[in-house]
């Protein structure tokens, strides 16, 4: 089951490469459809906000909850409880983050910020933990 559980977080970080690697101009257009999603749901509720803060929120959103994912992932990758698998986890997050961010520097229109470091690894921080959590519930 480990061996799954380490194609998919490979999987996974090549799909956070990927998205990385596409023009701001792709990238705006994939996000807007999460954001017209979300601005319709709140033109139902009678709450609206300016589309590009919503863009941001989301876009924003989006990275943490990747790397959230991906730290889910390798925390189903490295099973044991020795000290340096949790080492492990968190330092393959901060290299995909800071690896991510440096792909971006080659995407026209787009930047690597040391911001989106450390929200993503602040969402991989959270996965490490939630799942640390759900251990020692589940004891």
């Amino acid at each position: 089951m480990r061996k799954l559980y380490g194609i998919a977080a490979l999987a996974f970080t090549g799909f956070i490469f990927y998205n990385s690697s596409l023009p701001a101009s792709v990238s705006d257009e994939n996000s807007y459809y999460f954001v017209n999603l979300v601005a319709g749901i709140n033109a139902l509720l009678d709450k609206p906000v300016p589309l590009e803060e919503m863009n941001h929120y989301i876009r924003k959103t989006a990275h943490f909850t990747e790397y959230f994912v991906q730290a889910l992932l390798l925390c189903n990758v490295f099973q044991t409880d020795r000290k340096n698998s949790h080492s492990c986890i968190l330092l393959l997050s901060l290299l995909t983050a800071v690896l991510d961010e440096y792909i971006q520097l080659f995407s026209p229109g787009r930047s690597g910020q040391v911001t989106d470091i450390m929200l993503d690894f602040s969402g991989a921080f959270t996965g490490w933990l939630a799942c640390q959590l759900w251990k020692r519930i589940k004891q």
